[in-house]
């Protein structure tokens, strides 16, 4: 393998001048570097990553963490495409990425653990259990660190503003005259479920109809089955009471409604309205397709990247970074004024 040496000696220069050149310092000229690249290239040349960190006291390595008891990591549309988007940003400033977990072999290591073997410059939470213990250790450390959708004392988060989402949903159920309303609401005591639940209820409390029903029933996030289980239970549940609306927890639970409202012998959007939370793509393929709120993942990826490098280059940075949604128009809901 070749070495800094060797390409030193094919293009004549000092090792000096190389090592600079390869880091792209200022005052090596740009032809010498485009010479020493070149070169390098030839020679096959890999930097020695160990030694690198060591110089520069980092491993250009960012660790992310998917993992949660819905399973779904990596399957979800949105999480997959906010950890590609993250990817591409920090990949075009030099680091790469490393997923973490606590089931590393036979180590018995922590996340943080698993970060601190990794030897991680940062760590971006994407989905996982905040009330775990491995997890409450990785927040409480002293890592650069961001998340998705949870922030406390100890972490800041990139999230769409679940205020303007939840409104946007409610004032346009309630212009197409709807008045019996349901928020098919995922886990309680999460962080983004109790955001969307007190948006929700400061919105219909905003409209000040006495006339409109507003009511919630739990249910799960992405998940189909869940979303289908839930719908039914919701049916027998309000029988007497049928509501002419509902808002799923996000899409994937969207299509189990739907699902459920058919089976029912019923009509979305004719019978009840749905909406959903997302934005994914497939809903937009769905018949009906889907009236949701769709989250920004490529604007979500770049927000948390930014933050990360920011932290550590030991830069202040916002602790809450919240994005604007926009409410995609489907063919879920009826408008019962006409």
């Amino acid at each position: 393998m070749a070495t800094i040496y060797d390409i030193a000696k094919a293009c004549g220069l000092s090792p000096a001048t190389v090592s600079k050149a390869l880091s792209n310092a200022s005052d090596v000229s740009a032809a010498t570097r485009e010479r020493v690249r070149r070169t390098a290239s030839e020679l096959d040349y890999v930097p020695n990553a160990g030694a690198r960190a060591l110089s520069q006291s980092r491993t250009w390595s960012i660790g992310v963490l998917c993992q949660d008891a819905s399973q779904m990591g990596l399957w979800h549309y949105l999480f997959a495409q906010v950890i590609e988007s993250f990817k591409d940003y920090v990949e075009q400033h030099g680091y790469d990425i490393v997923f973490i977990s606590n089931k590393v072999g036979n180590l018995g290591l922590s996340y943080l653990g698993h970060c601190r073997y990794r030897r991680v410059d940062g760590i971006f939470i994407v989905n996982a259990d905040h009330a775990q213990k491995d997890t409450r250790e990785l927040m409480e450390s002293s890592l650069p660190k961001i998340a998705i959708d949870f922030e406390d004392d100890n972490i800041g988060c990139v999230k769409t503003d679940p205020d303007e989402s939840m409104r946007m949903i409610y004032d346009h159920l309630y212009k197409l005259g709807h008045r019996n309303i349901v928020y098919l609401h995922g886990e309680r005591g999460k962080y983004i479920t109790e955001s969307r639940i007190r948006a929700l209820e400061k919105a219909a409390a905003d409209i000040g109809d006495k006339d409109a029903m507003f009511r919630l029933f739990p249910s799960h996030y992405y998940s189909i089955e869940g979303g289908y289980d839930s719908m039914k239970h919701l049916l027998v549940a309000t029988e007497e009471s049928r509501p002419t609306a509902v808002i799923a927890s996000d899409d994937y639970s969207a299509i189990g409604v739907i699902e459920a409202i058919r089976d029912a012998g019923l009509s979305c959007p004719k019978d009840i309205s749905v909406v959903g939370f997302d934005g994914i793509e497939i809903t937009q393929r769905t018949n009906p397709k889907l009236t949701t709120i769709r989250q920004d993942t490529k604007a979500i990826g770049e927000a948390a990247a930014k933050n990360i490098l920011a932290q550590i280059n030991g830069e202040k940075v916002e602790k809450t970074i919240a994005l604007s949604p926009q409410l995609i128009l489907g063919e879920s809901c009826m408008d019962l004024n006409k």
